[in-house]
C-alpha cells in the first residue's frame, strides 16, 4: 500500500486534491491511503507520533506560519524522503522546490489529468525490495534506506526514520547486488551509501554527509568511484527532472 499525504490550509482544496488522488490511484489499481492535513504542524505531529512513512507528499506552498518550502525542509531534515509534488498558485518558488528535491510543481487550479500525469511520473521511482531479516521479512522502498554497514557476518541497514537498523545475515556485496549497484555504492570497506541520500562528499575529512544529518566514512580507495557515481546520479536526475 502507498501512503500519500496532502497538506493544504484551504480545506476545500485539500479535499479536492485528496479525492482526485484517491480516484487516480484506484484507476491505476494501486492500493493507497490518502491522509489530509490542513496545516504543516499537524502533518509533522502525525509523523512524530506514528511510524508511518509517506511515499508521496502533495503540498501547497502558500500556507500560514510555515510555508510548503519550510515544511519540506523540516521533512528532509528529519529524514523523510518521500516523493514531493507541489500544488500551488505561485510560480515564484520553483527553484526553492528543487532545493528540497521536489519531483514536480503544479499550478492551481490543477486538473485531474495533470495530477494523474505527475503522479504517474513519480510512481515508477517508488522502487521496493524484499529483504529477509533475522526472523522477519521486510518490504522496503529503496528511498527509505540511508546506508548499509557491515558488522561481522551481518549487515545493518539504517533507515531514514532513524530507528533501530535492520539486521541481515549477509555480506555487503550480496546486499549491494540485491539493492542495485547503480544506486548503492561502496564508499568504505564497511559501508554502502544510497546515492539518493548523499548531500555532500567531503574528501578533506573523508566523510559523506547525508540528507537528514548523518555522516558516514569515505575510504581513500573508494573516493574516485564515489565521486564519479554521485556525478552520474545527479546528471541523470537533472535530465529526467
Amino acid at each position: 500500500m502507498y501512503h500519500i499525504a496532502v497538506c493544504d490550509d484551504n480545506q476545500e482544496e485539500a479535499h479536492l486534491i485528496g479525492r482526485m488522488t484517491q480516484e487516480i490511484m484506484a484507476q491505476r489499481e494501486i492500493e493507497a491511503q490518502v491522509d489530509l492535513f490542513f496545516d504543516p504542524e499537524s502533518l509533522l505531529d502525525k509523523l512524530q507520533q506514528t511510524q508511518i512513512q509517506y511515499d508521496l507528499f502533495l503540498l501547497d506552498i502558500l500556507m500560514e506560519e510555515r510555508n510548503g518550502i519550510q515544511l519540506a525542509q523540516a521533512l528532509r531534515q528529519r529524514g523523510y524522503q518521500g516523493k514531493l509534488i507541489y500544488i500551488t498558485v505561485s510560480r515564484d518558488y520553483a527553484i526553492d522546490g528543487y532545493k528540497v528535491k521536489a519531483d514536480d510543481y503544479l499550478l492551481k487550479p490543477v486538473e485531474k489529468d495533470t495530477l494523474d500525469q505527475a503522479i504517474g511520473r513519480v510512481l515508477p521511482r517508488l522502487e521496493i525490495v524484499l529483504l529477509e531479516t533475522t526472523g522477519d521479512m521486510k518490504i522496503l522502498q529503496l528511498q527509505q534506506i540511508l546506508y548499509v554497514e557491515s558488522t561481522g557476518h551481518y549487515v545493518l541497514i539504517q533507515l531514514g526514520d532513524k530507528g533501530e537498523p535492520l539486521c541481515l545475515r549477509a555480506t555487503l556485496l550480496q546486499v549491494q547486488q540485491k539493492l542495485g549497484a547503480e544506486k548503492f555504492v561502496r564508499c568504505h570497506k564497511g559501508y554502502l551509501v544510497n546515492l539518493a541520500q548523499v548531500q555532500e562528499v567531503r574528501v578533506s575529512t573523508s566523510q559523506i554527509l547525508l540528507h537528514g544529518g548523518d555522516a558516514i566514512p569515505l575510504g581513500r580507495q573508494y573516493r574516485y568511484e564515489v565521486q564519479k557515481a554521485v556525478v552520474q546520479y545527479v546528471e541523470q536526475a537533472i535530465s529526467s527532472y
